[in-house]
């Protein structure tokens, strides 16, 4: 058994984070742009949070995205930040609801409107492979899904993509009657 050496921490050590490193290029393996649930914790937010909770949490922690669970800890949908914004909070009240008592499960994308991409895929392509799909699709996130096994693997984001290459990537979502109905009430 060795005994390793220990050294002080200088003042010109500075800390990193992944955003740091430029190693990544569209024709990197796409497997590098997922969050791989086997070596990273699920980034996850019970249901039954109240949604004013839940902003305060994910603007503390900086993180955009949050996969929803029941209380068994099984995926009932996906939550981004922007599901959180006064616009979604005054549309529940307009049809309602009561500002304190609006929850995660009012807001977020429902397990049925999420779509996936499977890891056995993944493996085989590159980022602009999944790049292009998301543009394509006009999907702005997806879970990644072992086929094989039937698991939850992983989630790949489109701005987490675009952070890591350092672009700007334009996904344009297909608008949905809200998108609409908001555009008309601006």
């Amino acid at each position: 058994m060795k005994t390793l050496a220990l050294y002080d921490v200088e003042a010109i050590d500075h800390l990193v984070q992944p955003s740091d490193f430029n190693d990544k290029t569209l024709n990197s393996p796409a497997m590098s742009v997922v969050t791989d649930f086997k070596h990273s914790l699920p980034n996850m937010i019970n249901a039954s949070s109240f949604a004013r909770d839940a902003l305060d949490m994910m603007q503390q922690e900086q993180t955009k995205l949050k996969l929803v669970v029941d209380n068994d800890g099984h995926l009932v949908g996906l939550l981004h930040i922007d599901q959180l914004s006064d616009q979604a909070i005054m549309r529940r009240i307009a049809f309602g609801d009561s500002r304190g008592d609006i929850l995660v499960a009012d807001l977020m994308r429902p397990r049925e409107r999420i779509k996936a991409l499977a890891y056995q895929q993944l493996q085989q392509c590159n980022i602009a492979d999944v790049v292009n799909t998301l543009q394509s699709s006009g999907e702005l996130h997806c879970v990644v899904i072992d086929r094989e096994s039937h698991q939850i693997r992983g989630i790949i984001s489109g701005q987490d993509i675009a952070r890591r290459l350092r672009v700007n990537l334009h996904i344009q979502q297909t608008p949905t009657f809200l998108n609409i109905f908001d555009s008309l009430n601006v």
